[in-house]
C-alpha cells in the first residue's frame, strides 16, 4: 500500500457507482474519505466493506462539502487526490499517480496536478465534442487548496505551479440516463444562480482557474444570457466547431443533451433576474 496518498470522495446515494471508484484505489493509497450526506441506498456499507472510511456530514452545498472535509479531517499524506464517485483510476494512470507521489514532496515542483478525463455517456467514450481532453485540477501536495465558493462546477485554487497529466481517469455515471437528466436539472439551478451573482457583483475569473474553465465562464457570461437560443449555438459549437459527429450517434445526443442544460440554464438565469425563483430549494443536496 502506497503511504503517499489520501483520496477524498463526496457522496449521496452512490451505491451503483462507489463500488468501482473504490475498487480502482484498493492497494496503492493510504486512506479513503467517502464523505456521505445521508445516503438511503447502501452507499455507506459498500463503502466501508470496500476499506474507505465513512463520515457523515449534511449537505452544505459541493463546494463547502469538500473544504470541510479537507480542512476536518485527517489529510496527512503528502498528497490528496480527490475524486467523484463515478470516477474510475485506470491502472495506467495509477502508475503516473503513485510515480509522482514515490518522490520526496520537497523535488516536485508542482503543487498540484491537472487530470485528464473521458466522459462516458450512453455506454460510449465521448473523445470529442470540446470534451476531452478535460481537465480537472484532482491532485494536489495536502493542505496546499481549497474550493471556491461557487454553488456548482467549483473550482479548486491552489498556489504555486500546476502539472498537467495527459492520461484519462473515466468518467461514467452508471445511474442511467434518467438520473442523469435529473442531475442537469438541479446543475443547471445552481449555475443559474451562480451566474446570476457573478453577472450582479461583476466578479471577474481568478487566473487561477484551468483556462478553459475560465473560457466556458466567460461564454456562459456574455453570450448565453444575451442569446435567444443558446443551445442550439453549443450544438453546432460542439457538433461540428468541435468535431462532435466523430463521436457518431452518441456524440449527436450528447451535443443535443448538453446544448439542452444550456437552454435551461438561461432559462432559469432569465427567471431570477426577473424576480422568480425556478426551484424553491436551489441548494438540492442530491448529487
Amino acid at each position: 500500500m502506497n503511504g503517499n496518498i489520501d483520496v477524498l470522495i463526496i457522496a449521496h446515494n452512490e451505491s451503483q457507482n462507489i463500488t468501482h471508484c473504490l475498487q480502482s484505489l484498493q492497494g496503492w493509497v493510504r486512506k479513503i474519505y467517502v464523505v456521505d450526506s445521508g445516503s438511503t441506498d447502501g452507499t455507506q456499507d459498500i463503502a466501508q466493506s470496500l476499506g474507505a472510511e465513512v463520515v457523515h456530514h449534511d449537505w452544505p452545498g459541493y463546494a463547502r462539502q469538500r473544504n470541510w472535509a479537507l480542512s476536518e479531517l485527517d489529510f496527512s499524506a503528502p498528497w490528496t487526490l480527490i475524486l467523484d464517485a463515478d470516477e474510475v483510476v485506470p491502472e495506467d494512470l495509477r502508475a503516473e499517480l503513485t510515480a509522482i507521489s514515490d518522490r520526496p514532496p520537497d523535488q516536485v515542483e508542482e503543487s498540484g496536478f491537472y487530470i485528464n478525463r473521458l466522459t462516458w455517456f450512453i455506454g460510449k467514450p465521448i473523445r470529442h465534442c470540446g470534451y476531452f481532453p478535460s481537465y480537472h485540477l484532482r491532485l494536489m501536495k495536502s493542505g496546499r487548496g481549497r474550493y471556491e465558493d461557487r454553488e456548482v462546477h467549483e473550482h479548486l485554487v491552489l498556489d504555486g505551479k500546476v502539472g498537467r497529466i495527459e492520461t484519462p481517469m473515466l468518467h461514467d455515471d452508471r445511474r442511467g440516463l434518467e438520473h442523469y437528466a435529473a442531475k442537469h436539472n438541479r446543475y443547471s439551478t445552481l449555475e443559474a444562480y451562480a451566474l446570476s451573482r457573478e453577472l450582479s457583483q461583476s466578479i471577474a475569473e481568478s487566473e487561477v482557474v484551468e483556462p478553459s474553465a475560465r473560457r466556458r465562464r466567460w461564454a456562459k457570461r456574455n453570450i448565453l444570457a444575451r442569446v435567444p437560443a443558446p443551445g442550439i449555438l453549443r450544438f453546432i459549437y460542439m457538433y461540428i466547431f468541435r468535431l462532435g459527429f466523430l463521436d457518431g450517434f452518441v456524440g449527436f445526443h450528447f451535443c443535443r443533451f448538453i446544448g439542452a442544460y444550456d437552454d435551461l440554464v438561461a432559462m432559469k438565469l432569465h427567471a431570477i433576474r426577473n424576480g422568480h425563483d425556478p426551484a424553491p430549494k436551489p441548494a438540492n443536496r442530491d448529487q
